[in-house]
């Protein structure tokens, strides 16, 4: 079964145009389909992997909307479209391990290199077109915004593109030190907008998965501080998901029959996997008659269910000729390295389950 993204009002696009619309600007596509409630300022708590099924599973009864994750359903994707205002047709960021042909070959889209090589010599905005950021576009009407990250992340190169604009873009270590940053920052009513990225459930479930005892205490623990910034604060405060995860057994590798048909090793994710081959019907037949969990659609497919927003598009090349989404726990990972701890993660993301594609999305005004 695959759950679709529901770009024309149910989905993190429609977030992004939404945000735009809160502050008096004009959105360049469809927003949600209910009015956010306005305040002089808006915060976006962004819970990585905090799908409804791992919310449901940690017994968290919290108020909350539902919409969708983009396709692909990683981080990567969904951040570009947040922070760009554009479809994944419309920017190109097509999984976490993107096939770029000008950049010679397949590029992790979080540290801007090659699977196992240092950083590129190139910018996010070469290879994804020009547009302004969030960022910018509030600042042009007067609006502040900050942005509170992880420290590991606060200086990436898709963190720096996806925050450029931004008025101040603050690091953080833990938790306890996130939690008095964020109550800092709502402490003054400004106009301004406070986005806040929390990495901690995406971290668990991969590691002992989405529905396990400790990555439901994080969840239990995080919508708590969640509810407690949000009561009295005289902001508008938002917190949603960029997608959940489903559990898997340990991944396997593909096996040497399937890469001697192939021009590239697999891209895209762990469940949502680009083949790009010269031998379409013979990577059919094969993975048909070795894999029949695994659901293969053509990019032709791809487009015409409107899988990434569009049914055309300047980055068609990037989606190969095939896609593969894995239906039950069994997955493939190409590995470019030795000790790839992926291989062994007990949860995974990426695809169009129910579990990957459902996000929560809690509002609160005071």
């Amino acid at each position: 079964m695959i759950y679709k993204p529901k770009y024309d009002g149910k989905s993190l696009y429609n977030l992004s145009q939404s945000i735009l619309e809160y502050f008096g600007d004009t959105p360049s596509g469809k927003t949600l389909d209910f009015q956010l409630p306005v305040n002089d300022g808006l915060v976006l708590f962004l819970f990585d992997a905090l799908g409804i099924s791992t919310l449901e599973s940690a017994g968290a009864k919290n108020d909350r909307e539902e919409i969708t994750s983009v396709f692909p359903s990683t981080t990567a994707t969904v951040l570009t479209t947040l922070f760009t205002g554009k479809k994944p047709c419309e920017h190109g960021v097509l999984g976490f391990q993107t096939f770029i042909r000008e950049m010679g070959g397949i590029v992790n889209m979080l540290a801007l290199s090659h699977p196992s090589g240092p950083q590129l010599p190139t910018s996010y905005e070469r290879l994804v077109g020009p547009g302004e950021r969030l960022g910018r576009k509030l600042s042009k009407i007067g609006v502040s915004s900050v942005a509170i990250l992880p420290r590991s992340v606060s200086n990436t190169p898709m963190s720096n593109y996806d925050d450029d604009g931004f008025s101040s873009v603050i690091p953080y270590y833990d938790f306890w030190d996130l939690r008095l940053l964020v109550q800092k920052q709502l402490s003054k009513k400004e106009r301004k907008f406070v986005y806040v990225y929390v990495p901690y459930i995406d971290t668990l479930s991969h590691h002992y998965g989405p529905y396990s005892q400790e990555t439901a205490l994080a969840v239990r623990d995080l919508l708590g501080f969640f509810e407690e910034v949000s009561s009295n604060s005289g902001y508008t405060v938002l917190g949603t998901a960029d997608h959940g995860q489903v559990e898997v057994d340990p991944a396997l590798l593909p096996p040497a029959e399937l890469m001697s048909l192939l021009e590239l090793p697999p891209f895209g994710d762990s469940r949502a996997m680009f083949l790009k081959t010269r031998k379409t019907q013979e990577v059919m037949d094969y993975l048909s008659k070795n894999f029949p969990d695994f659901l293969v659609m053509t990019k032709e497919e791809v487009l015409k269910e409107g899988l990434i927003g569009c049914e055309r598009t300047q980055f068609e090349e990037r989606l190969g000729d095939l896609l593969v989404l894995p239906q039950s726990r069994r997955l493939l990972i190409y590995s470019y390295t030795e000790n790839n701890e992926s291989i062994n993660y007990r949860g995974h993301h990426g695809g169009l389950s129910p579990e990957e594609m459902r996000v929560p999305l809690f509002v609160r005004s005071s």
